[in-house]
């Protein structure tokens, strides 16, 4: 199904099987100009093999409102984020009682 979608959304619990689920082999699998929408836990993407994804499709789009290593809580901190940083990603905050 990956190589025939334009646009692939996944929602997926946090749990040993789905950890890393979006990697290397997942991504090789979709169009080089699809949208990957993740909604569902940081851990699900292997955030190394996603941004060498992103490097070498320069028509591929990331969409997500999870980043592995996000602060948590009320307060607001700095973050800096390699996936957060990339051009073609547009992140969301995940927990919208936190968002001012």
């Amino acid at each position: 199904m990956l190589k025939h979608s334009d646009i692939v959304s996944v929602h997926t619990p946090a749990t040993p099987e789905t950890k890393g689920m979006i990697n290397k082999d997942f991504l090789s699998h979709m169009k080089p100009d699809g949208v990957l929408i993740n909604t569902s836990r940081g851990t699900v993407a292997n955030e190394d093999d996603l941004l060498a994804h992103l490097n070498a499709n320069t028509s591929f789009w990331y969409g997500t409102d999870v980043f592995n290593g996000e602060p948590a809580g009320t307060k607001e901190v700095a973050f800096k984020h390699s996936i957060a940083q990339h051009p073609r990603v547009y992140g969301s905050h995940h927990i919208g009682a936190s968002t001012k």
